[in-house]
């Protein structure tokens, strides 16, 4: 395996270096490069395995850093004839700012971005598992296509955490896949006995755009025949209590549209692309609803902390790319596009989106998301937990009573 690492500051891999060397890279293999410009020259010269990429680097050797040089070499990657490009790429910064502005362009080419800190081990970690799958080390990675279920989450605390507390059998080691991400994998037994094999992964950010690019890498490298996301969103106050769990039936993004000009004021003209749940995982929802001593079981799990008795909810949840805290936001989005609306959030319309652009045979695609608060000013992070223990418990329910239906 062949691996550069272009950066400006080459002292901070020397703890990382002795670890490569135990995963069975050679040091000659091993090149280094202090601007964009000379990693350009070798990547013209050299086929790497790896490029491990400095996101705020000068474009010169003893030049100013700049996220743009990165972008620009990323760029470059892509579209030159003369680069031999690497076969995966990772950026690394200790700047969360470059980071962000980075992000965007890394995600787009489906790479990743790995948040460097001098006191934290974690972005070794995440580089090794990345050597590890490439060389065909790690036997998760190589065997991590084919699985039954796959669950998306948007954060990793509370709602991925949530997932991971489910008797599922998690292997300790998460697997990677070839963009970084990092897959958990397990498995369980429904009712009638039958294993089905799970994994489940978060994004790096809320929002559609992360969620639909971390479902459609899923469903691209581990094939599933299901994807579910579990979460927190906001409710409808009147319509859900706290804990209540929403299956998104359909889900749309709110904020698609055009813009009008009325008199004075400026309105949106909704234009709105409904997606649905499918029709099975609807009505096996329905029948858990009837089974409210099952249900109520689940909330009593949680303990004494929770703020009330929840149980399953079936309706429209909106979904859009910005936060809802004002008490208005719900109010217009109903008289204006969907007044049986039960929910808003910020990622399930992306799933939806990947799995029905995905190739044949497409996964089914739902999201179960617990309600932590009414998208107002009172809104606080006091039932989040509880919210996503819910939508991780009733995701159990569904999948181990009626396993064998929805996977035929």
């Amino acid at each position: 395996m062949k691996i550069l690492i272009a950066d400006d500051e080459l002292s901070r891999y020397q703890r990382l270096m002795p670890r490569l060397k135990a995963l069975g890279v050679q040091e000659a293999d091993i090149d280094t490069a202090v601007s964009s410009g000379q990693a350009l020259e070798m990547m013209e010269a050299r086929q790497y395995d790896l490029l491990v990429l400095d996101i705020i680097i000068p474009l010169r050797p003893n030049g100013d850093g700049d996220a743009q040089n990165a972008l620009d070499l990323l760029f470059t990657v892509h579209v030159s004839e003369m680069v031999k490009r690497p076969r995966h790429i990772v950026g690394i910064t200790a700047d969360d700012a470059a980071a962000a502005r980075a992000a965007e362009d890394f995600a787009a080419l489906t790479w990743t971005i790995v948040r460097y800190s001098p006191t934290d081990d974690e972005w070794m970690s995440r580089v090794m598992a990345l050597v590890r799958y490439i060389d065909g080390a790690d036997a998760d990675s190589q065997d991590a296509a084919g699985v039954d279920v796959v669950v998306a989450c948007a954060l990793q605390t509370p709602e991925l955490d949530q997932v991971l507390a489910l008797p599922w059998n998690w292997d300790p080691r998460p697997a990677v896949l070839p963009d970084a991400t990092f897959v958990h994998r397990g498995w369980f037994l429904d009712s009638a006995r039958k294993r089905y094999t799970v994994a489940a992964a978060h994004a790096p950010r809320m929002g559609m755009v992360s969620a639909a690019l971390l479902s459609a890498s899923l469903i691209q490298h581990l094939r599933p025949r299901l994807i579910a996301m579990t979460g927190i969103c906001a409710g409808v106050r009147g319509k859900v209590a706290l804990g209540d769990v929403l299956l998104a039936d359909p889900s749309w993004d709110f904020q698609s549209g055009k813009r009008v000009r009325v008199g004075e004021a400026s309105s949106l003209s909704s234009r709105a692309h409904q997606l649905a749940a499918p029709d099975r995982v609807r009505k096996l929802l329905q029948e858990l609803q009837r089974e409210k001593t099952r249900v109520q079981a689940l909330c009593e799990a949680f303990g004494s902390a929770r703020p009330n008795d929840a149980g399953i909810k079936v309706g429209p949840v909106a979904c859009g790319s910005a936060v809802l805290a004002d008490g208005l936001s719900i109010g217009e989005i109903r008289s204006s596009q969907q007044d049986d609306m039960i929910g808003v959030e910020m990622e399930i319309y992306g799933v939806y989106a990947a799995a029905r652009a995905a190739a044949e045979p497409q996964p089914l695609a739902f999201a179960l998301k617990g309600v932590c608060d009414y998208a107002d000013p009172d809104k606080g992070d006091d039932a989040q937990d509880y919210a996503a223990f819910m939508s991780a418990g009733v995701l159990r329910l569904l999948l181990e009573t009626h396993g064998s239906l929805l996977m035929p």
